[in-house]
């Protein structure tokens, strides 16, 4: 669908965004802040400065670099989103199972716009 897209996962949650009717975003953007690189993040929405995360289980499991735990990985991640958080996004996640729910996952990236933006309809 796009040479962006790093995941099946990724890949269905742009299908998804078509299906929900909900603005598409960009894949895999760089974020700086004013420390500098301050994450890669799988979509982005600019105008609603809203993130959006696709969370498959594998990264805090085979996927952790050799001599680090799951919990430094989750550790990690949580110490990223405060950071993106900290810049000004609004971040949205969602789990593969959350993919067999459209509703939802379009729900929880609308409340992010919302939170964002003020209450914005789409």
């Amino acid at each position: 669908m796009d040479s962006r897209i790093e995941s099946v996962g990724e890949s269905r949650s742009l299908a998804l965004f078509l299906h929900e009717h909900l603005p598409l975003p960009e894949p895999q953007v760089d974020i700086h802040d004013a420390r500098g690189f301050a994450g890669r993040v799988d979509f982005l929405w600019r105008e609603q400065r809203t993130i959006g995360e696709f969370d498959g289980r594998i990264k805090y499991g085979r996927l952790v670099p050799a001599g680090r735990s799951p919990e430094d990985a989750l550790w990690n991640e949580k110490l990223r989103e405060d950071r993106l958080r900290d810049a000004g996004w609004e971040v949205a996640r969602w789990t593969w199972a959350d993919l067999s729910t459209p509703p939802l996952v379009a729900s929880r990236i609308l409340a992010a716009f919302a939170r964002s933006h003020g209450a914005v309809s789409y």
